[in-house]
């Protein structure tokens, strides 16, 4: 059974149920599947066929949703990426699917079709928005009936269908390849099973959706029978309001945006019937903030983690939060999840190393990158790159990234460790601490703040963190920015902090003290 094969069995017992809302349109499960066969008609039309890419930048839409099941119907592959991807980046991201066929908004198209990649001839785009000359536009769908029969085609679910795009630091796009019976076990298994969901539920997506998370959202509640609430960007108040504009019983959302909701509901009180199921993902949720939470809102507060390689890998259920709320909760049934040591050997309990876990929802791989795949597996377990340790009982706890974390003298310094600490420190708001090189160390901490406070004081900082800090964790050096670079998921952009600062001189003050004391 693929991705259409389950949603077509939703539309035919329930026509006229609402399968999607974006603003102010709204779409039965019936006008879904009439216009997805439209839009099937229409990429045969222009070339598309069986294995085939499309690179998809478009904001959140219907027209989005339409795309992921017409891909799906067609046997296609999708590969979503950034309407504000650098024209440069996009054409990386080409050569890396082999993608020929484009759909995009009509600012991508144009910014295309001036590139290399479209003046050769090669590309061929559907837009969206106001036409441009030499692509295909969305608004065919309705000039004319369609000729094709959604669910006709019978594609393999074993196929590649979406292909999510990362990279390393070398900027090389590394293209993560999932297959529609994979996002399908991820849907069932990794959501409705894990959290109750049924054809009833009303489930909100309000993260970009060419990210894993927004198109996991998104597709969800097409596999099940529910309604998809589409919102075309995140304010904790639009969140809000399109909660209770829609009766909104399930939602994942990142833990910034947790962080801001909870804000806001602090500053302007406002009930929530209807939701039922709320978790947190894509990053750590700090315990005072999951706590609040919990408080806030009057439903089911789960925390899960997991990796686009391998899916959800743990969850931290409203049962286990009491005594257990730094940890992000334990392995799912179908997870095997161990710590390893450089040399892939399981670690004992308590003690840190990298995060491995082997599970039917892994990847089928990186798109046509064979050693970076072999690079990631280790005895049949997928490496994470994030750290971290279970204790006795059975709970995850997150340590960082592999790649973040800092040597100092020989010491491993984990950057959330020294976090936590400065988020208390008076005057600190925002923090991030990186490793920049030092010759006396190796490598220094440094630590980039923001703050709220005209008149903040470093030397009353360096004493709070000297109180709770072993010597090696204590950052070398402090900078004060107005803000932290994030990620659309709100995540920290730690590599742009590493460029920034890549010839800082952390110890300087430390070796001329040194020198004087001579």
């Amino acid at each position: 059974m693929n991705i259409i094969d389950l949603f077509l069995a939703h539309a035919a017992e329930t026509p006229d149920k609402p399968a999607i809302v974006f603003g102010d349109s709204l779409l039965s499960y019936a006008q879904v599947a009439d216009r997805t066969g439209r839009l099937c008609g229409l990429l045969r039309s222009m070339g598309v066929s069986e294995g085939d890419c499309l690179l998809v930048a478009l904001d959140n839409g219907i027209e989005f949703t339409l795309t992921m099941l017409a891909a799906a119907e067609l046997g296609a592959m999708l590969a979503p990426v950034a309407t504000s991807m650098p024209v440069v980046a996009m054409q990386r991201s080409l050569g890396a699917t082999g993608a020929r066929f484009v759909i995009a908004s009509n600012p991508v198209c144009r910014r295309l079709l001036d590139s290399p990649s479209g003046q050769d001839g090669r590309l061929s785009l559907l837009v969206t928005g106001a036409p441009v000359t030499g692509c295909r536009h969305f608004s065919e769908l309705d000039q004319s009936e369609s000729s094709y029969r959604l669910g006709s085609h019978g594609a393999d679910a074993q196929l590649d269908y979406l292909l999510t795009m990362t990279s390393g630091s070398t900027g090389d796009p590394k293209p993560i390849t999932l297959s529609q019976a994979g996002k399908i076990w991820r849907s069932l298994d990794g959501a409705r099973d894990l959290y109750g969901l049924d054809n009833d539920d009303v489930i909100i997506t309000s993260t970009p959706m060419y990210h894993s998370l927004g198109f996991r959202l998104a597709l969800l509640p097409l596999l099940i029978g529910a309604t998809a609430v589409i919102l075309p960007r995140f304010s904790p108040k639009g969140w809000i309001e399109a909660v209770n504009s829609h009766a909104v019983s399930f939602a994942i959302m990142v833990s910034s945006h947790l962080e801001l909701i909870a804000q806001w509901l602090s500053e302007h009180p406002t009930p929530l019937p209807s939701l039922m199921t709320m978790v947190s993902s894509s990053a750590l949720l700090r315990p005072e903030i999951k706590q609040r939470c919990i408080d806030l809102f009057d439903c089911a507060f789960h925390e899960c983690y997991g990796a686009s390689e391998v899916g959800i890998v743990t969850n931290l259920a409203p049962a286990d939060c009491g005594n257990n709320l730094a940890s992000v909760g334990k392995a799912l049934d179908y997870i095997d999840l161990v710590i390893m040591d450089e040399h892939g050997q399981a670690m004992p309990h308590g003690t840190i190393g990298e995060i491995a876990c082997r599970t039917a929802t892994a990847f089928s791989g990186y798109y046509r990158r064979p050693d970076a795949t072999a690079a990631s597996m280790r005895s049949g377990f997928f490496c994470t790159g994030d750290m971290g340790h279970v204790d006795a009982d059975g709970y995850l706890y997150l340590a960082g990234r592999k790649k973040d974390i800092i040597i100092v003298g020989g010491s491993n310094v984990y950057p959330e460790d020294v976090e936590a600490v400065l988020r208390e420190a008076p005057g600190v708001g925002d923090c991030a601490v990186i490793g920049v090189p030092d010759s006396y160390f190796g490598e220094a901490a440094l630590a980039v703040i923001t703050t709220e406070s005209s008149d903040i004081d470093l030397r009353r900082i360096r004493a709070f963190c000297a109180q709770r800090l072993a010597d090696f964790q204590l950052p070398q050096a402090y900078e004060i920015v107005d803000k932290l670079p994030r990620t659309a998921l709100g995540k920290i952009q730690r590599q742009a902090l590493r460029d920034r600062y890549a010839d800082y001189d952390a110890t300087a003050d430390l070796r001329r003290l040194m020198r004087r004391g001579a």
